[in-house]
Parts: structure tokens; C-alpha cells; sequence
């Protein structure tokens, strides 16, 4: 694609998502109907079984918000086109600017800007990730960061092992002091939607981040995707053994779902890193 179709397919993506949002903006019924079918969707997914969607429906829609969210730094990128930094700065303060129209709108205003921020931030910064792994594609790691990383990982490899292979949940005996904790944060204005669901599938994310940061820093930028695919099949041994082998442990679809999303944000990670260090080299 040249760039002038890459810039134009970019403006056309973004008007359209404007006209969306002044839908949903001026017209109550058009957010109702879209939540409703949203929820729908959900409801079928759920439905299939093996612990697919089984978190909080709050937490749900926050991460429908944070994927809609993820692409706009690249698009304006392209749109305008400008840098990486600036087009994150704009893509922030345009999603803060709908977000609080929104949450205007909406019978509990506060409670829907805290829950639309937070979610949207989280798109805007994955956004801005993903733009940096863009940039540092050709990026290649050094001799001593393959060492470093082919090490680490055989480390990390025996710990994922342990945990997902224990006999029983490793979080049994924090469960009691997990759910105080998430009483303390609610009372500080996290949103209600962020329960033990929502915690145990952001765990599962953290814990895969460092799987894609290790295969890219040991097989360079452009390779980002083995790093995403690595976590997708790890996930999915771990959770078909949990299924077969340990009756105490409960293989869930939604923790393969978390674990890839993990190793992806890794994978970004590790690209972003070896683009920076490359630059630092050549200074």
C-alpha cells in the first residue's frame, strides 16, 4: 500500500469512527441498542462453555472499549501523518474529550468517565506500544541480550511450569486477603466492575508479559509475532493438561485468552525496547 492510499484508508477509518460517536453521543437509543446487541454477543460466547468470558460484564465492556481504543494512535499517525508521540498525545486527548461527553450523557456520570478513562488509557498506551513496535521492526538484538534472554527464559519456562502445572490454584490461601484488597481499592474510586474476575484475568496478562519481552529480545523486532504465538501455545498446553490431568484446577478459555494478551504486550514491549536501544547504539 503507498502511502498516500495507507493515509487516505486512515482518514476514511477515523471519520467514520467520528460519525459513530456523535451517534452514540446525540441519539440515547443508538448506545442502548449497541450495548444491548454488545451483551448479546457476550451472552453467546458465554454460553459455549469452558470459561469463556466468565469475568465481571463491566470488565467486558472495559476491554471492548480498550481494543476500539488500541488502533488510534497508528491512525492518526497515518492521518495527519506525524510522529508516534504526537499522535499518541492527540489520540489521548480526542478519546478524553468523547469519553467525558459520554459520561455526561450517562446516568452516572462520574462512575462512567472513571470506567471509560481507565479503560481507554489502557487502549491509548497499548496504541502507542504497538506504534513503537512498528518503528522498530528492523530492530536486532545483541549478541549478549540473545545470552541473556536464552537464559532467562529457560529460568521463567521452569516457573510457568510449576505454576501452571501445580495441583492445586495458587492463589487458594490469598483468596480471603484478595478480596479485602479489592474492597480497600473500590473505596478509593476503582470502579465496581474490577472484582476477583477482573484481578485473576489482569494477573494472568502480567504474568505472560515477560514470555513475549523474552523471545523478541532473543529473536529480534521483526519476530515480535513468535513471541505472541509462543504464549497462545504455552497457554493452550498448560490450561488442555490442567484439564486433563488435575482435577483440582479448572481450565479456563479466558486464561488462554489473558496469557496470549500477555505474551502480545511482551512481544511490544521487547520490540520497543530493541528499537530504543538501536538508536542509543548508533548515537
Amino acid at each position: 500500500m503507498t502511502p498516500s492510499a495507507r493515509t487516505a484508508l486512515a482518514r476514511a477509518v477515523l471519520t467514520l469512527g467520528l460519525a459513530v460517536v456523535i451517534a452514540l453521543a446525540s441519539l440515547p437509543w443508538v448506545v442502548t441498542a449497541a450495548l444491548d446487541a454488545f451483551h448479546a454477543v457476550v451472552t453467546v460466547l458465554r454460553q459455549a462453555g469452558h470459561g469463556l468470558l466468565s469475568v465481571e460484564d463491566g470488565f467486558v465492556d472495559a476491554m471492548a472499549v480498550t481494543a476500539v481504543t488500541i488502533p488510534l494512535p497508528a491512525l492518526l499517525a497515518a492521518a495527519v501523518p506525524t510522529n508516534a508521540r504526537r499522535a499518541t498525545g492527540w489520540a489521548a486527548v480526542g478519546t478524553l474529550l468523547v469519553v467525558s461527553v459520554l459520561a455526561i450523557r450517562s446516568t452516572t456520570p462520574g462512575a462512567t468517565w472513571r470506567s471509560l478513562v481507565l479503560a481507554a488509557a489502557a487502549g491509548i498506551l497499548l496504541g502507542w506500544l504497538a506504534l513503537g513496535a512498528v518503528h522498530a521492526r528492523g530492530a536486532l538484538p545483541t549478541e549478549r541480550s540473545r545470552r541473556v534472554a536464552t537464559w532467562v527464559i529457560v529460568l521463567y519456562g521452569i516457573g510457568v511450569a510449576f505454576v501452571g502445572f501445580w495441583g492445586s490454584p495458587v492463589d487458594a490461601g490469598a483468596h480471603p486477603w484478595l478480596l479485602q484488597l479489592l474492597d480497600r481499592v473500590h473505596r478509593v474510586g476503582v470502579p465496581g466492575w474490577f472484582g476477583y474476575g477482573a484481578l485473576e484475568f489482569s494477573a494472568n496478562v502480567l504474568f505472560f508479559v515477560p514470555l513475549g519481552l523474552l523471545v523478541v529480545l532473543r529473536l529480534g523486532a521483526r519476530r515480535w509475532w513468535v513471541g505472541a504465538a509462543a504464549g497462545l501455545v504455552v497457554s493452550a498446553v498448560i490450561e488442555t493438561g490442567q484439564a486433563l490431568f488435575l482435577p483440582a484446577r479448572y481450565a479456563s478459555l479466558d486464561d488462554v485468552l489473558s496469557n496470549t494478551c500477555g505474551a502480545v504486550v511482551g512481544a511490544l514491549v521487547g520490540a520497543v525496547v530493541l528499537g530504543w536501544a538501536a538508536r542509543l547504539r548508533r548515537r
